[in-house]
């Protein structure tokens, strides 16, 4: 990864913003453009991280055997529902989970296909498996499978241009079969350990909620991936220095380009690699060789003697008692004082989310974090004593440890202070505490006596907040000020903070984008030199057409199509309404521009070290291309992306984008891009 400018393996990340694939025509696959033309799935949001925990699931190949060449989610209006993984003619290809054989043959656009459908704690899933020639099926319809258990060989047949397996993941079971919704595997491909390696348990809860990682319980076997592997590898990366900034697009220990940093879900610990801790690099670290193998690393992985090292268990190394790095080393950052970042899960000693709603899961998330001693949050029971607030999942009841003493007292004032202070942001409707109703809007009021400590509200801080719906799976709940894991420093990789010009241009023709985008595309237009008004503009008319309230079926939301595990990186709440939201149109135009100014940033870089040719076009187009398939995709292709889906998806991207953007700026694009 960090091996010199002319080595870095950088996948490109075609699912990074899923609405990527602007411009696939009709039927199934170009390179991988398989199941393109069946009906779309619904619109309802998708976690980013469907998968299940090691022991029931495999990936569907080895490491070794394969590379992602395309990822999940729309194009022009259709849908790639899986992931292809490319590799050599005849590779083995595993089945993913204990199941049953539903379809095993012939099926348009990928000539031959495997469907197998898994029952996990009562849940069903499918996973499919296309591009097998006939001879490569090696199942029957109706056959019983086991997890890792050689299910085909690798082909090329069908609508495809290069032998690849295109693999999907169904919730509820194939749509053909049993109507279920596809999700983006890959979580599954990503984090589950190789064929043969699972190690026993029983099923866990199916996926869909929000994943709590637990600590192992036993040490890793000898043929699995430790932090002193890590070690090894950053010392021959970065001198082991966690902290490095090399300043040629390369940040951290083991030398994460920023583009591979967040399409691992990096963003969710610091915008960067060299502003998170040495665990939170390792962490990202794992899910990378898990999806890219040691090929990420292909010459320190080496030097380190670690090529033969499979990837952790998920978790793993954040949830690791400490280890200290190497004597001499140079320690990542401190950890933050206060919460920053995603809001962890609810303790399960202190409480259960279960029955809560989006609203009330972020103020239980936020007091745990802010107050340690409160050991006991409630809120739900069925029985709501004929108010509707704690069955109905929009109430918590914060209990106040030795509630009769002046500590006690003292505790439950900051939480009750805590909560109104920041009443915007949990979407407060009212506390009551110690007999006294505190209505978000309005005066407080001293309530009857009901008759003892609790039902006066002595012993527990209650609030009940607006709740805004039952979570999906895919939320990211930040605290009060928090701006989902953008440090204050982000500016650095992007332009200027806000109210700042940061020497880019507003060149957008007044009245040629609907009004209540205008002002932000101005305001995002300047963020940076490389990028304007009128292109950010014409990114969003390609996007959405300005529909803000859009949501595809692979769960990219909003005006510029930010997936859930995307948006973090560049959250802020730009329109100050007290939520980082990528469906708010400032806040998805202002991440957009910071996204883009980060693109932009790399590119320049790389034209001017030689690695990257400006096209005739100029280099805006590179960074239209950018936002399409990831910055990865035009730093490994010296320019111009080509070949497969680039050339039927990425390029004609990039040229509508420019297209609009000559359309609304008032005289034309920027001459410095040209």
């Amino acid at each position: 990864m960090g091996e010199g400018n002319a080595s870095k393996l950088l996948v490109p990340l075609l699912a990074l913003v899923m609405g990527f694939f602007a411009s696939c025509t009709v039927i199934i696959s170009v390179a991988g453009d398989d199941d393109a033309c069946l009906p779309l799935t619904s619109g309802i949001d998708q976690p980013a991280d469907a998968s299940l925990s090691p022991g029931a699931k495999v990936k569907p190949m080895k490491v070794k055997d394969f590379q992602i060449t395309s990822g999940y989610g729309p194009r022009d209006g259709a849908m790639h529902e899986g992931i292809d993984l490319a590799g050599a003619l005849g590779a083995p290809i595993y089945a993913a989970a204990d199941g049953t054989v539903t379809a095993a043959g012939t099926a348009s656009g990928f000539g031959h296909w495997i469907v197998l459908t898994h029952n996990i704690n009562g849940h069903v899933w499918s996973t499919v498996y296309g591009h097998m020639f006939a001879d490569g099926v090696l199942v029957k319809a109706g056959q019983k499978v086991t997890a890792g258990q050689h299910i085909a060989k690798l082909g090329n047949d069908g609508q495809s241009t290069g032998p690849h397996l295109h693999f999907e993941v169904w919730d509820g079971g194939h749509r053909d079969f049993t109507g279920g919704r596809s999700v983006d595997p890959a979580g599954w491909v990503s984090t589950s350990p190789e064929p043969g390696a699972a190690p026993a348990g029983r099923a866990p809860a199916q996926p869909g909620g929000p994943r709590v990682l637990t600590a192992p319980r036993v040490l890793p076997a000898a043929d699995v991936v430790t932090a002193a592997d890590w070690d090894a590898v950053a010392k021959h990366e970065s001198g082991g220095n966690w902290k490095i900034n090399t300043g040629n697009g390369y940040y951290g220990g083991l030398q994460f380009a920023a583009s591979t940093w967040t399409g691992a879900g990096g963003g969710q610990y610091a915008p960067t690699a060299d502003k998170a801790t040495r665990e939170q690099q390792m962490e990202v670290a794992n899910r990378v060789l898990g999806s890219q193998g040691w090929g990420a690393w292909p010459t320190t992985s080496k030097k380190a003697g670690v090529t033969g090292k499979k990837p952790a268990p998920a978790g793993t190394f954040l949830n690791a008692a400490a280890v200290p790095p190497p004597a001499g080393a140079p320690s990542g950052p401190p950890a933050p004082s206060a919460p920053s970042g995603p809001l962890p899960p609810l303790p399960k000693s202190k409480g259960s989310e279960a029955h809560f709603q989006v609203d009330t899961i972020r103020l239980a998330r936020a007091i745990a974090a802010k107050f340690p001693q409160i050991q006991t949050i409630g809120g739900w029971r069925a029985d709501g004593g004929g108010y509707n607030d704690h069955p109905s999942g929009r109430a918590v009841d914060v209990m106040i440890p030795n509630y009769t003493s002046a500590q006690g007292i003292a505790l439950g004032n900051a939480v009750n202070k805590y909560i109104l202070d920041n009443k915007k942001h949990f979407k407060l409707e009212y506390t009551i505490w110690r007999q006294t109703y505190y209505p978000a809007v309005g005066k407080s009021n001293i309530m009857n006596d009901r008759g003892d400590p609790t039902q006066n509200h002595f012993d527990h801080v209650h609030a009940t907040v607006e709740g805004h719906g039952m979570p999906r799976g895919n939320e990211v709940y930040t605290a009060p000020d928090i701006t989902g894991g953008i440090s204050a420093d982000e500016s650095a990789d992007c332009g200027p903070v806000e109210n700042q010009h940061g020497g880019g241009v507003d060149n957008l023709a007044a009245g040629r984008v609907p009004p209540a985008y205008e002002p932000w595309f101005r305001k995002a237009g300047v963020l940076c030199p490389q990028i304007s008004s009128a292109f950010l503009a014409g990114i969003g008319k390609q996007e959405t057409g300005f529909n803000a309230s859009l949501v595809s079926p692979a769960g990219a939301k909003g005006p510029m199509q930010f997936m859930d595990y995307t948006y973090p990186s560049w959250a802020k709440d730009d329109d100050g309404n007290g939520r980082a939201s990528a469906t708010d149109i400032g806040d998805a135009v202002m991440a957009a521009g910071r996204f883009s100014c980060a693109n932009a940033k790399q590119i320049d870089a790389a034209i001017a070290s030689g690695r990257v040719k400006e096209p005739a076009e100029g280099r805006e187009i590179l960074y239209a291309y950018a936002y399409n398939a990831g910055v990865g995709a035009v730093l490994n292709a010296g320019g111009t992306p080509t070949g497969g889906d680039y050339d039927t998806q990425t390029r004609p991207y990039g040229q509508k984008v420019i297209a609009y953007a000559k359309q609304f700026a008032d005289q034309g694009l920027p001459e410095k891009n040209r």
